[in-house]
């Protein structure tokens, strides 16, 4: 990939100065060496675009809504070239439009303002919405004072004199400036993903050499008698297709999706490059001009910009003192705007002799979310949950995130405690329909508390602590096995594996940077005959805590040995990944597992066991089963590695040999440093420990590349493989080496 880029940019770089070096020096007659020189060389760079631009837009893998906006631009490009072959077929046609022009400002611009307008953009608020459309103004309203003070003023004031074509380019062309300006800003200012980020720079670079030479154009078109360099002109146009050939080439070879991200400190610079251009235009006119005619348009372009600056300044305010009481990630109340709702309320409870209610509620099962699904499943758990208690209250009512997976409702003129139970009624109706996570169906349950307070009864701080005090007894009634729907699940689960409910799934641990399935993690799934298919984060933590664990543990591990085995019959050398809990790390462990590796016939060293930091390192029994396990060739691996406290303790404490770095740390990989920063941290103290890692998580081929690039050598992650049945497996290994078969 590096010697394809180091040839396109050296054929580019080169193609470019030799057309200069003729353009400037070669012994040509002027029409060659200042019309046909640069236009072949623009026309040879507007092929390249379309090529790279195609390939783009049919990039497997790429996010469709890039894909489309990269077909959109492959028209603008294909329109862009048949202007100039349109250009050069009438090189001496002064009439304006002619056919070149009709497709530059009719096809070549609608489509490329579309393509750049169909860029995903990330995610933001009302008042990011604002923030960027007066950010693109500021830009746009700088860049049409230049052009006014450039191009249009003078062609308007000078009229007749001129003539009607050349006055209809002197408008024309600015105005198709000022478009291609508002998109390329807009892009910019909006913030587009990693991948697409180099394409668009370039892209926007090319777009404002492109304005950069027609306004050089119009401005020789409305000063006839100055003088002009042609050659300058046709540098500036030379510069922009080349660009353009660079941006869609990047584009073309950019490696998966990311996030979108904020834009850069260079780009948030723009805004004010603008403010700077019009009020620089407002110093030389007073130094230079002493007509009124470039006034008008320079005085009504200031005071634009002062208005945009004051509005922007307002929209700032008002952005960061939502910003103070607001939770980043559900947008509800936060902790210092709950504490305040719940004070004005007590007041007007006061004054209205109505009681005040404050509900507090604690998600159940949210770190196995995190653990299990990564934190961004976990951060959609908490938003769908926010959701929920909007719905379940009125709308005078504050609902708020105290932190983690705790959240809080202040109940305004409740009436009575009967209205308020009426509420937690409402929620828990809302809690009845599962939510999808991923491809994981998850019920959503937690633990209600309530308080209620009458007209001066207790002060806000009493009333939190009651609530809390109430959500610590709903919490306690579920853990004792008092919560119905709880207790008959943990009941149906101690029969799971004698009635044969159980199902294990695999999922491939694939080599990098070759995808190549090496191993398997054996993942255990419940088809309950009524409840439907129940995911592991509702029955393992039950398993857990009924110790059923070690039943289920045990079954798995027969189950996938004999599985694993089954393979290497038929040809494929894999290794076997199994979750130990550290309810099974008990006497007798490692005898057990022994017994089942030689039942099945598995060599031990294919085999390996993994563990969390929830193993209790001070606990002897706990640590020699799994000392026993490696000496005897059994692989230990430490899963989630890094989320914990303790981390560095446990690799001294257990016979670690594998890390697994957390998806967590996998999803900040954005092609940035900051991104990559703890992932290369965990695989650099690996290699100096000469552990092996896995990265988990994986979930596009932007990620596995970079991952390659630091030096891991596996991953797991639905880039390579969602967990399924053993049969599924086997079509992808019969895929990969269909010899073996």
């Amino acid at each position: 990939m590096r010697r394809s880029t180091a040839a396109f940019y050296g054929v580019t770089g080169g193609a470019v100065a030799t057309a200069a070096a003729l353009a400037l020096a070669a012994p040509l007659p002027a029409g060659v060496r200042t019309v046909v020189v640069p236009q072949t060389a623009m026309l040879l760079a507007d092929l390249l675009a379309i090529g790279f631009a195609v390939r783009a837009a049919r990039r497997p893998g790429t996010d469709p809504a890039v894909r489309r906006a990269w077909k959109l631009l492959a028209g603008a490009l294909i329109a862009l070239c048949a202007a100039s072959v349109l250009f050069a077929a009438f090189p001496n046609s002064t009439a304006f439009p002619v056919p070149g022009h009709w497709m530059r400002l009719g096809v070549f611009l609608p489509l490329m303002l579309a393509g750049l307008l169909s860029m995903p953009q990330r995610a933001g608020g009302q008042y990011t919405r604002w923030k960027t459309a007066l950010d693109v103004s500021a830009v746009v309203a700088g860049g049409a004072m230049l052009l006014w003070y450039l191009v249009t003023g003078p062609a308007l004031e000078a009229g007749a004199s001129l003539g009607r074509n050349t006055v209809a380019f002197a408008l024309a062309y600015p105005i198709a400036d000022l478009v291609l300006l508002f998109g390329v800003t807009l892009v910019l200012v909006r913030g587009v993903d990693t991948a697409t980020r180099l394409p668009m720079v370039l892209l926007g670079t090319a777009l404002l050499f492109e304005i950069v030479g027609n306004t050089y154009l119009g401005y020789l078109a409305v000063h006839p008698g100055g003088p002009a360099v042609v050659q300058w002109l046709f540098f500036a146009w030379m510069a922009a297709h080349a660009l353009i050939a660079a941006a869609a080439f990047e584009a073309s070879r950019a490696a998966g999706t990311s996030l979108a991200r904020e834009p850069g400190a260079a780009v948030s610079r723009l805004p004010y490059l603008g403010i700077a251009a019009g009020l620089a235009l407002l110093v030389v006119a007073a130094l230079r001009e002493g007509r009124i005619y470039p006034w008008t348009g320079l005085v009504l372009g200031a005071l634009l910009l002062v208005g945009i600056v004051v509005l922007r300044q307002v929209a700032t305010l008002r952005e960061n003192h939502e910003l103070a009481i607001t939770d980043g990630l559900t947008g509800l109340a936060n902790r210092s705007r709950l504490h305040d709702a719940l004070g004005r309320a007590l007041v007007r409870a006061q004054r209205s002799g109505q009681s005040t209610a404050v509900l507090l509620a604690d998600l159940n099962g949210f770190k196995q979310i995190n653990d299990g699904l990564g934190h961004a499943a976990g951060d959609r758990m908490l938003v769908e949950f926010a959701g929920m208690l909007r719905r379940a209250v009125l709308g005078s009512d504050v609902v708020g995130r105290l932190g983690g997976d705790e959240f809080a409702v202040v109940l305004h003129d409740i009436g009575s405690a009967e209205n308020a139970q009426a509420v937690v009624r409402r929620l828990r109706q809302e809690m009845e329909l599962p939510i999808l996570i991923g491809d994981v169906v998850v019920q959503v349950r937690a633990a209600i508390g309530c308080a209620v307070t009458g007209p001066g009864e207790h002060d806000a701080d009493t009333l939190l602590r009651l609530a809390d005090e109430s959500m610590y007894r709903a919490k306690r009634a579920q853990r004792d096995g008092t919560d119905p729907e709880m207790e008959s699940l943990a009941a149906d689960l101690g029969d799971a594996v004698r009635k044969d409910q159980l199902r294990v799934h695999y999922q491939p641990i694939a080599t990098l940077p070759d995808g190549k399935i090496v191993g398997v993690e054996a993942l255990v799934r419940w088809e309950h005959p009524e409840r439907g298919t129940v995911p592991p984060l509702s029955f393992v933590p039950l398993a857990e805590e009924s110790g059923a664990i070690r039943q289920i543990g045990a079954w798995v591990l027969e189950q996938a040995c004999r599985q694993v085995a089954a393979w290497h019959g038929e040809g494929h050398r894999l290794h076997l990944a199994v979750n130990v809990s550290p309810r099974q790390l008990e006497p007798g462990l490692a005898e057990r597992v022994f017994a089942v590796l030689d039942a099945a016939g598995l060599p031990y060293r294919d085999l390996i066991v993994e563990v969390t930091e929830s193993v209790p390192v001070e606990d002897p029994v706990a640590v020699e089963q799994l000392r026993k396990l490696h000496e005897r060739g059994v692989r230990i691996a430490l899963d989630d590695f890094g989320t914990g406290y303790s981390t560095l303790r446990y690799l001294t404490a257990l016979p670690v040999d594998i890390l697994k770095i957390d998806r967590s740390f996998v999803a900040k990989l954005d092609g940035t440093p900051e991104g990559a920063a703890v992932a290369e941290t965990v695989l650099r103290l690996s290699r100096m420990m000469h552990l092996e890692t896995v990265a988990e998580g994986v979930e596009s081929s932007g990620q596995a590349a970079e991952l390659a690039g630091l030096g891991c050598v596996n991953a797991q992650g639905f880039h390579f493989a969602r967990p399924m049945p053993a049969a599924a497996v086997s079509d992808l290994l019969a895929e990969q080496d269909p010899a073996s078969v």
